[in-house]
């Protein structure tokens, strides 16, 4: 195990001269990376493998400060900004808003875990509190509408666990349950019980959530990545994703000091993050509330025949793809039926991909989805698809689960409250702060994210969110799709 920067270092080496791994930890070690090396015999690494030398990470550390120097050299001088693609990066971003989340999950080489929404007990400490908004005119109405939809979540959440035991009773919910359940002491079981039960109501109400509420999120970056989104991010017109970068920017340089080089603010970036001064803004009277719904706005023409025409040239000697395609469109409509069963007849339970090769990402559809942002949020974290958003707002309408009106009148009101509340506070804000006010629009807020994908990806996508688990709301939106 070597460090991160000390492995790119290594891949850098490798791309300039033939020697193995073994001889560049020599180096390292005795940092005498240099462009012009001499070749080390077999016997002077012979200390590497003695019983008493227990940590060899120490010993390259000794030697990395004059190594870095060649690395600096080549990855400044020379851009082979390759070198920082290997060097991976984690981070760990504590009390961050859903609003870096959603910045942060459209790096698409960024892979991260965050905190989920459920079982966090909400109260106005656990919202974002933006300075600029703060230090405006506009605060009270601010924390007032985090206030409210504070409040709207925790009484939600109580009326839903009612309603829903007196849906399902415990003694109705037992006799679903397999053996292993009944097999449990009272205790155990009535626990299983309330926990499910109270995942299904806060599944509810956290339709009331704003965009302001805290997370936790790990990740692990690459360090060219790391680089761009430091040096983009600094011109953010968020005040919170500006301070991010800088804490990453000082946190990742302890990690990758040498490969952290351009990270002044990127003025070209920023123009676009601010959104180009608003010269595209079109009036509100533009647009009307969004209805839950899926739109297809492009497809491959011919896509049977593409997708094994590709797989043809994948699994032949030589040959172009034009000739493939002239060849599959040939064959008869059973012939072609028959390709895609003999892929697919032995694909186990845990199978995510159809092939090991991404022939069927080689067809592409894109495609719009309409619905809530609590949703949205889990259509963006498909990373390896090209996402596309507009600013969130109210002027969308909001999604209400059909569950709310089942409830009764308290619940209905609730949620009518705080959609009202939350929407006036955000006209009001927008005026001045139009990102910033982003951070009070609630997740049921109706949304729309665009995504292009290849067939293999887009399988993989309904496979995962179509699934008795998920959550019931992108459930309809992958039934739809």
């Amino acid at each position: 195990t070597v460090p991160p920067e000390v492995f790119g270092a290594f891949g850098s080496y490798f791309s300039r001269n033939p020697k193995d791994f073994r001889e560049h930890l020599l180096d390292a070690i005795k940092g005498r990376i240099k462009e012009e090396e001499k070749n080390i015999e077999e016997k002077d690494l012979e200390w590497l493998i003695k019983k008493d030398f227990k940590d060899p990470t120490n010993a390259i550390l000794l030697g990395i400060d004059k190594s870095r120097e060649f690395f600096k050299k080549w990855y400044g001088k020379y851009s082979h900004k390759s070198i920082a693609n290997t060097v991976w990066i984690p981070m760990v971003a504590t009390n961050v808003s859903q609003l870096f989340a959603k910045e942060l999950a459209f790096d698409q080489l960024a892979f991260f875990i965050e905190q989920s929404t459920r079982y966090v007990k909400w109260d106005l400490d656990k919202m974002f509190h933006d300075s600029d908004v703060l230090n405006s005119s506009n605060k009270e109405i601010y924390l007032n509408s985090l206030q409210t939809s504070v409040n709207a979540y925790d009484r939600l959440a109580k009326i839903a666990v009612e309603f829903y035991k007196k849906r399902n009773p415990f003694n109705e919910w037992l006799e679903r349950q397999n053996e292993n359940v009944k097999k449990k002491n009272e205790k155990e079981k009535k626990s299983d019980y309330n926990r499910q039960i109270r995942g299904v109501a806060l599944d509810i109400a956290r339709f009331l959530l704003p965009q302001a509420c805290l997370t936790n999120i790990a990740w692990i970056l690459d360090a060219r990545s790391t680089e761009f989104d430091i040096a983009s991010w600094k011109g953010h017109p968020l005040s919170e994703i500006r301070n991010g970068a800088k804490l990453i920017e000082r946190h990742a340089g302890l990690i990758a000091p040498s490969l952290l080089k351009y990270t002044e603010k990127n003025n070209y970036y920023s123009e676009k993050l601010n959104g180009y001064n608003s010269i595209f803004r079109r009036a509100k009277s533009s647009i009307s509330s969004l209805k839950k719904g899926v739109e297809i706005i492009s497809y491959e023409e011919d896509a049977l025949n593409k997708a094994i025409a590709h797989l043809m040239k994948r699994h032949n000697f030589g040959g172009t793809f034009k000739q493939r395609y002239s060849e599959v469109k040939l064959m008869d409509f059973d012939e072609k039926i028959s390709v895609l069963k003999k892929i697919t007849e032995k694909r186990g339970n845990y199978d995510e991909k159809i092939e090991t090769d991404e022939d069927f990402d080689l067809v592409k559809i894109t495609f719009e989805i309409m619905t809530d942002i609590g949703a949205i949020r889990d259509w963006r974290r498909h990373q390896k698809l090209d996402r596309g958003e507009s600013l969130y707002s109210l002027d969308n309408g909001f999604y209400k689960p059909f569950v709310i009106s089942e409830m009764g009148g308290e619940a209905d009101n609730l949620f009518q409250k705080v959609m009202e509340t939350s929407y006036e506070t955000e006209q009001k804000i927008r005026k001045d702060f139009p990102y910033q006010a982003q951070y009070i629009i609630p997740m049921a807020t109706m949304h729309s994210i665009t995504m292009s994908s290849g067939l293999d990806q887009l399988q993989y996508m309904l496979w995962t969110r179509s699934t008795p688990q998920g959550n019931f709301s992108y459930r309809e939106d992958a039934f739809k799709i």
